[in-house]
């Protein structure tokens, strides 16, 4: 015979199984739990078999071989993410968007400070396509990249895999000539509005456009239409606050361009490859790079994904 605690503790058994069966089992099963624990337990006992094996068949039809009794239990992996030791503001290890895009994986992550009291304006992390990750020593100059590639002064581009090393700025230029996709997430540390960010984003642009064409890599034409697309560019931002903690993405698509996120909403589209470029580039200067942590701990981070060879670009 059951005692009136055993009786209990098959009640809160099948309380727990309950919300999983049809709404006539379901009834049944209530009115049971109503009667006496001296009467009731020898039908509880019998009835927990029965709901034991219901809740296994339901987790085997719907994938879940799981204790049948956390059926309802949050099964899903938890996100990743990693945390910004200046900041605490944490940044997902695979990047969501709005935007269709390949996997991006994130490479690493720094806070910008700005003027001489090192005001933490924002933090940022920069994310690459997962298969990208999985295949730098494919692309050309850097087959023996390290860290301190990436942080050292520029040297001359490579005709090849095997020529001499990319250093600097010109090894983030050398992969982003690649048809792959990256992005830059910036969460700012404070309340800001999208104009500062506008203006920030305009002006490193037109001061790398200034620099092409000291270098005389722009013909007329390009002047004009990168131009123009800046302008373009201006118009994304709305007249708006950007709270503390709120993410705005800039994705450079495999295709090129830049799409400009926000929240998971997309604020605009350009396909210019210049200004997806460049306005990537502007994190990865050889001088006056937007955050030296952010460099820096992209740097480390390439430096392992190199060391990680596997498969052959395009995979």
């Amino acid at each position: 015979m059951f005692s009136s605690s055993s009786a209990d503790v098959l009640g809160d058994i099948v309380a727990t199984v309950l919300p999983t069966m049809p709404p006539r089992t379901a009834r049944l099963f209530a009115a049971l739990r109503s009667l006496r624990p001296v009467h009731a337990a020898p039908c509880l006992a019998a009835a927990v078999g029965c709901a034991l094996l219901y809740t296994g068949a339901e987790s085997a039809r719907l994938g879940r071989w799981a204790n049948p009794l956390l059926v309802h239990a949050h099964s899903q992996a938890q996100p990743v993410f990693r945390v910004d030791p200046e900041t605490s503001i944490e940044f997902p290890a695979t990047l969501p968007l709005a935007t269709p895009s390949p996997p991006l994986t994130l490479v690493g992550l720094g806070v910008r400070k700005v003027s001489f009291l090192k005001i933490k304006v924002y933090s940022a992390g920069f994310y690459l396509q997962e298969g990208a990750t999985r295949c730098l020593h494919h692309i050309p100059g850097w087959a023996t990249f390290t860290a301190q590639h990436l942080l050292a002064p520029p040297s001359p581009s490579p005709a090849g895999e095997t020529a001499p090393q990319l250093s600097g700025e010109a090894l983030m230029a050398n992969l982003l000539d690649q048809r792959i996709a990256c992005a830059v997430r910036i969460v700012p540390n404070r309340n800001t509005d999208f104009g500062h960010l506008r203006d920030a984003f305009t002006r490193a642009l037109i001061g790398r456009q200034k620099l092409e064409r000291a270098k005389g890599t722009l013909s007329e034409a390009d002047e004009a239409r990168i131009s123009e697309a800046i302008q373009t560019l201006k118009t994304f931002f709305p007249a708006q606050t950007v709270h503390r903690g709120k993410s705005v993405t800039l994705l450079r698509p495999p295709e090129g361009g830049i799409v400009v996120e926000f929240e998971g909403a997309i604020l605009g589209k350009l396909n210019d490859p210049w200004i997806g470029k460049h306005l990537i580039l502007t994190y990865f200067a050889d001088s006056g790079a937007v955050s030296d942590k952010l460099k820096e701990d992209v740097a480390k981070g390439l430096e392992g994904f190199a060391s990680n060879k596997q498969g052959a670009w395009g995979q």
